[in-house]
């Protein structure tokens, strides 16, 4: 049966001049020899610090049209019961998000979900018939470990119209700042008007009061970069 194969295949190459594909050498390609991405931080009952990016050449996130469909997205997912995104942060081509999650596959669904929520509704918004995901790459994830680095977090999170030149000395409209009870100028403030939820974690609920200069922020405090990714 080969053999008949094989000589039929000689065949059409006389016929139709086409070269026959050479046979692959080496060991057989399994399932698993895909290239794999880097391995993430394990995530278990804890608090995280997440970054999404637009692909380029996309609209501004940070007009009128735009948060309205953010601030949708995020109540959406926090409706469910995967993670909760507890504070944010929205730049022109990124957002960041300080997330509890109970574990690493949770988070991950809860991401998913919130992309392609938020792919959905920006591609109407802009018109984009068809054109899959906004976002360029996988999310960043920075898990948060210790009440320094979680006082750390919240400062560039909350503050980071600063770090891109945009603070204005207000807290930015594109972010959770304005209910966020941390600050001593706006003390008990709570999220009952806002899209996001109230912390349940101790890191993220008191744990931080208690890193670095310890205490409460201030609106005046600049953001300190944390973690591999500056945006």
């Amino acid at each position: 049966m080969a053999k008949a194969r094989m000589g039929r295949a000689v065949v059409l190459q006389a016929v139709f001049g086409f070269a026959l594909p050479k046979k692959r050498r080496g060991p057989k390609r399994t399932k698993d020899s895909r290239v794999a991405h880097g391995s993430r931080e394990e995530m278990k009952g804890g608090v995280a610090h997440v970054t999404i990016k637009l692909k380029m050449g996309l609209r501004s996130l940070r007009k009128k049209e735009e948060m309205a469909v953010l601030r949708a997205a995020i109540a959406r997912v926090n409706q469910g019961k995967l993670v909760r995104i507890v504070e944010f942060s929205v730049m022109s081509n990124h957002v960041h998000l300080i997330v509890e999650a109970e574990n690493s596959g949770d988070l991950s669904k809860g991401m998913a979900s919130l992309n392609t929520g938020l792919g959905m509704r920006l591609n109407r918004l802009w018109g984009r018939v068809r054109q899959g995901s906004v976002f360029a790459e996988r999310f960043h994830l920075e898990v948060i470990k210790s009440p320094t680095q979680m006082r750390n977090v919240l400062k560039y999170v909350l503050r980071n119209d600063v770090h891109h030149g945009l603070g204005l000395g207000i807290l930015d409209p594109c972010s959770s700042a304005m209910s966020f009870g941390g600050f001593a100028e706006r003390q008990g403030a709570t999220k009952v008007d806002c899209v996001s939820v109230e912390a349940q974690t101790w890191l993220l609920r008191t744990g931080w009061t208690k890193g670095g200069q310890k205490g409460l922020l201030t609106i005046h405090d600049l953001p300190r970069v944390t973690g591999v990714l500056q945006a």
